[in-house]
Order: structure tokens, then C-alpha cells, then sequence
């Protein structure tokens, strides 16, 4: 539940820092002990087949101010900085197993079990922007439809248009992933005993913030999704929810604070399933392990979206329309914030031989989040409460953000992120009253080259606690264009081009260019 943060105090960054680091590291030696593992017994046969996916960049950004462009840096899973870097190099390998059993003394259909691990690191340089990123370091396997993983990996949840989009309004690939175990369905699965008209899908997962500002912190995220309609057919709809949870944890600045037990907030695991899993406010106003604060809402940080999607298949492309609707207390879970939220149209056309320039995708969006169930947080005539001031939290002095940057749609900024002078101070996010329109383009140029360009505008209004006066608006733009340069490799040549202009951020042209190698030697 989102409220007033609590005063700022000075976090002891420098002193905790070094844990972030150490865990990092000792995950990217455990992935890449187990990549080479693999590497040594892919030779050996055991009725399996591998599958390897290399990846090296080696890139430059150049600007005209300190500041990197929005969409250079929105949505890159938090390795592209604020302040642009001079350098990027960046490498990975996934390694993705099949594995089937030899055994032919029974009839039935064998087990089929998937496994493999994964791994990426990026090292910025220049413009004071020396450091190494691990956005990703995993381990999974598979057993049919069921997925268990452990790690850092990417993840975009909600449904969306993944590649033109603003972004999925509370976990949107943002900010670096959280390190989490997870067990789930990654893949809807259809109901036999409903003729497969109806298929689901969903995990549950744990994992660790081990972010410098608050220690022993967790989060709990779960989803569950339906899909309804003829198998093979054209039309499909989609319902889903993400609940996500950031609860338990220790910090300086709880010390002091009326919302936590001696600078510490419960990890009580009775109060994890009542509070966190299942939502409940507790049974009791306050006792040894909270205060009030969670005796009056619930324990923890719950973020969350409901997902509707309509998805209508033509001959040669599709259509889907989509919304996320947010929530972060009771009045958003009952639709009281409508209309808040993410709308979008999306067109996908299959590839075609016979254009040399072509349009394969067409993104129109429009986000909303002034509702917010009210202005003030007590609202006349009802039981709800309003002013869901979302990413904002008392209790968590960062919100929903991870080692500084959001993790839901880069259109709610941190404070951090705009203009100090018109806008800054207030509150961790204070601008997530927003109106954005969005349209995105993707296709091909001579088959080979891929590109695509989003155009973005949005007007900021601050929060109902701290408006902005006046009203900022801003305008931000992005084109990418891919194409093949040499065999070696399947090395292509990676050119961006983002522009800003407006109140929100500092008016600037930026780009990047940059070498982007995915095979072993020479490619076919």
C-alpha cells in the first residue's frame, strides 16, 4: 500500500554495498562453474541435444549533455546508467539441454526434462560510470510443462506488445532483475478435460532484495493467467494478475521510524501467509513484531496489476488490445482507480518477401495513473482509501525500485531521474501522475536489416501530496536500426538515435553504435 514516505535520513550505502557485490559474484561463479560443467560433458551422448547461445557487444554512447536519453535507458533491465557512459562491453552464453531417457522397456510415454544455465555481464566506462552489471546469472530445469529456476534473469510480466511497448505498469524489465528462486508454468497449458478451450498459466517465487538502503529484505511476486478459446483458432482472451510483495527487512533509518519494531520490519513467517501471500490485514492492530502501520493496511509493499488481453488472429498478422490495471491496496484490487492504467493496440504481420521496406509491427498506447482512487487518502462516503500515490511506500524509503531505478513503467520516474531545479525533492517517485501517448514502428529494410523507432509524450503532474506547478511535459523519441555487417560471428552493426525535449529532462541528442556478435565463428 502506497503512502507518505517517511523522512529521509542518510542511508549507510557505503557499508553495505560490498554485500551486493560479494552476492553477485559468488552467483555469476556458480552459473559460470556450471557452463563450463556443461561444456566439458557436451561431447559425452546420452540421447540429448544442446543448444548454445553465445553473445559479445562492444559499443559507445555520444550525446549532447551528461545525461543519457530516456530511451536509451528505459527498459534496459538497469545496466544503461543515468549518466552516459563513454563505453559498453557486454558478453553472455546460454546453454539450454534436452535430455530424454533411454530406457525402452516401458510402453508409456517417457518423462522429457530441459535444463541449462545462463549468464551475462556488462562492464560501462567513462563519465565516472566505472562499473560491472550481472543483469543476468541462472540455473533451471524443467520436467514437462513444470519450470524451477534460480538467479538473476530477465523478465517482462504482464501482457504487452514486448517489443514496442512503454513498458508493463509494475514490472517492466526496468531495473536490474531480483535475484529469486521461482516454480511454475512459464508456457500456458491447456485443460484436457475442457477439450483445451481453456489453458493457464502461473509461478510462485521468492527472492532477495540485497539492496544497500535496507538489508534482509525479500520479495514475493506470483501470477496466475487464463486463456479462453478454440484451440487453432482466431480469437483468444486473456486474463491474468501479478501480485508482487516487497516485505521484511532491517535499515538505520527504521531505527527512529513509528512503522517498524526497532529498526526492523517483520519476517514473521505467520505473518508472511496471512499478510503477504494472502493479502489479509492482520488480526491484531499491533504486537511485538509490527506496529499499527501493518495492524491498519497489511505487511509488506504489495504492488500488483490485473491483465485483460482480446487477441484476434488474421491470415498473415494479429491484433491484440490489451490493459493493465494497477493496484496497491484494497480500493485498487476493487477497481476503484479506473481509469488508471496501460491501454494498448498492437498489429504483428508475418515476414514478407515482397516489399523492400516493411512494416512487420504497429504499437499505439496511452497510460494513465492521475485516478488514483482519490486525492486524499480518506475519501467521503466510502470505506476505501485514496491517494494510492503508487511506487511510493513509508515504510520502504526507495518504494518499488531496485538499486535506484524503478521497476514498473519507466514513465513514473524516480526522483532522482528529472529535473532537480522545477521538479526535484519530495518524495522517492514524485511524479506517478501521468499522461503518456505512445506510438511505436518495427520492420525490415532489404529482409536483413531490422529496424524500429517509439515516439512518446507525457504530461507529469508530480503526486496529489506534491503537484508539479506547472504541469511538465515532455517529448521522448528512438529509432534503432540493426543490420549485418560480417559472417564472423553473425556480427551486425547496432546504431541508435534517441532525442528529448521538454520540461522532465535535459534537451539532448544521444546515440549509440555498437557490434553485436551471436554464433560461434563463421555463421552460414
Amino acid at each position: 500500500m502506497a503512502f507518505i514516505s517517511a523522512r529521509k535520513e542518510v542511508s549507510h550505502q557505503s557499508r553495505y554495498q560490498w554485500k551486493a557485490d560479494y552476492f553477485i559474484f559468488h552467483l555469476a561463479k556458480i552459473c559460470l562453474l556450471v557452463l563450463i560443467m556443461l561444456v566439458q560433458t557436451s561431447v559425452e551422448t546420452y540421447g540429448q541435444s544442446q543448444h548454445w547461445n553465445p553473445s559479445a557487444e562492444l559499443g559507445t554512447y555520444i550525446g549532447t549533455d551528461a545525461t543519457t536519453p530516456f530511451w536509451l535507458r528505459a527498459n534496459q533491465f538497469g545496466v544503461v546508467p543515468l549518466t552516459r557512459p563513454d563505453f559498453t562491453a557486454r558478453a553472455g552464453l546460454v546453454y539450454e539441454s534436452q535430455i530424454y531417457s533411454l530406457d525402452t522397456t516401458k510402453k508409456t510415454k517417457l518423462a522429457k526434462i530441459t535444463w541449462g544455465a545462463g549468464a551475462e555481464a556488462v562492464y560501462n566506462a567513462g563519465s565516472g560510470n566505472n562499473k560491472l552489471y550481472l543483469p543476468e546469472a541462472y540455473l533451471k530445469v524443467r520436467w514437462k510443462k513444470l519450470e524451477f529456476w534460480g538467479g538473476r534473469r530477465k523478465e517482462i510480466l504482464g501482457i504487452i506488445d514486448t517489443t514496442l511497448s512503454t513498458g508493463s505498469f509494475t514490472w517492466s524489465g526496468n531495473a536490474l532483475p531480483v535475484p529469486k528462486i521461482q516454480l511454475g508454468f512459464p508456457d500456458y497449458v491447456p485443460l484436457k478435460f475442457l477439450k483445451s478451450w481453456v489453458s493457464i498459466k502461473g509461478f510462485f517465487s521468492h527472492g532477495w532484495y540485497n539492496s544497500p538502503y535496507i538489508q534482509d529484505a525479500y520479495l514475493h511476486q506470483k501470477t496466475l493467467y487464463g486463456k479462453f478459446g478454440k484451440p487453432g483458432g482466431k480469437f483468444n482472451l486473456q486474463v491474468g494478475v501479478v501480485h508482487s510483495v516487497t516485505w521484511a527487512g532491517r535499515a538505520e533509518y527504521l531505527k527512529d521510524s513509528p512503522f517498524a519494531i526497532d529498526g526492523k520490519l517483520t519476517s514473521n513467517f505467520g505473518d508472511y501467509l496471512w499478510g503477504v501471500v494472502i493479502g489479509k490485514i492482520p488480526k491484531v492492530y499491533r504486537n511485538k513484531r509490527f506496529t499499527n502501520f501493518d495492524g491498519e493496511n497489511r505487511v509488506g509493499n504489495h504492488v500488483g496489476q490485473y491483465d485483460l488481453a482480446l487477441e484476434y488472429k488474421l491470415q498473415k498478422s494479429k491484433l491484440l488490445l490489451y490493459h493493465n490495471h494497477p493496484f496497491e491496496d484494497g480500493s485498487g484490487l476493487q477497481l476503484q482507480n479506473i481509469p488508471d492504467g496501460l491501454y494498448g493496440l498492437s498489429w504483428k504481420r508475418s515476414p514478407s518477401s515482397r516489399s523492400f521496406v516493411q512494416v512487420r509491427g504497429v504499437l499505439l498506447e496511452y497510460l494513465f495513473s492521475k485516478d488514483q482512487s482519490g486525492a486524499g487518502f480518506d475519501v467521503p462516503g466510502s470505506h476505501f482509501k485514496g491517494n494510492d500515490n503508487y511506487f511510493d511506500h513509508a515504510q520502504y524509503r526507495e518504494g518499488w525500485s531496485y538499486f535506484g531505478k524503478g521497476m514498473g513503467t519507466p514513465f513514473l520516474p524516480p526522483t532522482s531521474e528529472i529535473n532537480q531545479k522545477d521538479y526535484g525533492g519530495g518524495e522517492f517517485f514524485s511524479d506517478n501522475r501521468v499522461v503518456v501517448y505512445h506510438a511505436g514502428l518495427e520492420g525490415t529494410a532489404s529482409k536483413a536489416i531490422q529496424w524500429r523507432t517509439k515516439i512518446s509524450y507525457s504530461a507529469n503532474y508530480g503526486t496529489n501530496n506534491r503537484p508539479f506547478e506547472p504541469t511538465a511535459k515532455q517529448f521522448s523519441y528512438l529509432l534503432t536500426v540493426d543490420a549485418p555487417l560480417l559472417k564472423w560471428g553473425n556480427t551486425r552493426l547496432i546504431t541508435k538515435l534517441a532525442v528529448d525535449q521538454g520540461d522532465l529532462y535535459p534537451a539532448s541528442v544521444g546515440g549509440y553504435i555498437g557490434l553485436r556478435a551471436t554464433s560461434w565463428g563463421r555463421s552460414r
